[in-house]
């Protein structure tokens, strides 16, 4: 390894199709407080990062020749390390680059109290990993069987693992087709759920009680909306409701039910309330503006007070 790549104010190793670490520089060693390589890559990782990685690095590298972005935690003597970790495969081995992440504590756990979760995705992936390993040496002949195990693998990732509830990825595949369908006449509205002070909550409670709570609202809003829509997690503590074939007036009442409805039910865990903002397709909409004017709407229910509906 040359000077300068050891001296990076990063980390970088390498690794083989066995996850053995083959290099590690300087920034690396640091960081996770040795000074001397572990043979093996699970050996850097905490628990809930180990589950994560085994799932979804090799499918992902394999299929794309690349990982962005994957949130991980490392082990080290001072605790726990958050990285955003890239890679990338190079004449058969994967170069990996950790950049120090300032918070992912949230992130990890998700995970863990997503457990029952993961154990259903690996259940799901194992099968469509075993044939990926089987058909790395016919590529060229199977394209097809490839493309469907990608498919596969892109459903798995579609879901928030705190809530399983609908991610953002998977929001904004699902509002570009109802808008095309807005389009040709069929209604639809959104609405933007945030849960009022829920800082409070975190430095009341601490983070796992706060993730606690959005679970139960989660399955709170699945309940309240039924049949009538589809509930999905944004992020934090902000939810959106797509209301397909729902009005501007339908969607309001809807809104402000759910509200009260939540303002009176027995929580199991910290009671809380929500502001909303409800929006309607209109004419010349897409899914970018239709959720700007659902969300200016949530901010205006927030400044008015909280616990309210308004309409954008």
């Amino acid at each position: 390894m040359d000077e300068q790549l050891n001296l990076a104010p990063f980390g970088y190793l390498v690794i083989d199709r066995n996850n053995r670490i083959i290099e590690m520089n300087q920034a690396m060693q640091e960081m996770v407080g040795t000074v001397r390589a572990p043979v093996h890559v699970h050996d850097l990782l905490t628990v809930a990062s180990r589950v994560y990685f085994q799932t979804y690095f090799m499918p992902s590298i394999t299929l794309h020749g690349k990982v962005n972005e994957m949130f991980l935690t490392l082990k080290s003597a001072d605790g726990p390390v958050p990285v955003l970790m890239n890679a990338a495969e190079r004449n058969g081995l994967f170069e990996c680059a950790m950049i120090g992440m300032t918070v992912r504590d949230e992130y990890e756990k998700e995970l863990l109290l997503a457990k029952r979760e993961a154990e259903r995705i690996n259940r799901e992936t194992a099968d469509a990993f075993n044939k990926l390993k089987a058909l790395l040496a016919e590529v060229e002949c199977k394209q097809g069987e490839l493309e469907e195990l990608n498919e596969s693998l892109y459903q798995l990732a579609a879901l928030d693992p705190l809530t399983g509830l609908k991610n953002r990825r998977s929001l904004e595949t699902l509002l570009e087709e109802l808008t095309m369908k807005a389009e040709d006449g069929v209604e639809l509205s959104l609405l933007a759920v945030d849960i009022d002070f829920f800082k409070q909550v975190n430095d009341t409670y601490g983070h796992q009680m706060g993730d606690a709570v959005l679970q139960e609202l989660a399955w709170k809003l699945e309940a309240e909306i039924g049949d009538r829509g589809i509930v999905a997690r944004l992020g934090g503590e902000e939810f959106v409701i797509v209301l397909p074939q729902i009005g501007k007036t339908a969607a309001l009442q809807l809104a402000e039910g759910v509200r009260f409805g939540l303002e009176k039910a027995e929580w199991l865990n910290v009671s809380i309330t929500v502001s909303i903002g409800v929006a309607a397709f209109m004419p010349g909409d897409d899914a970018g503006t239709l959720f700007e004017r659902a969300d200016k709407a949530l901010y205006e229910a927030k400044s008015a007070g909280r616990n309210r509906v308004a309409v954008g």
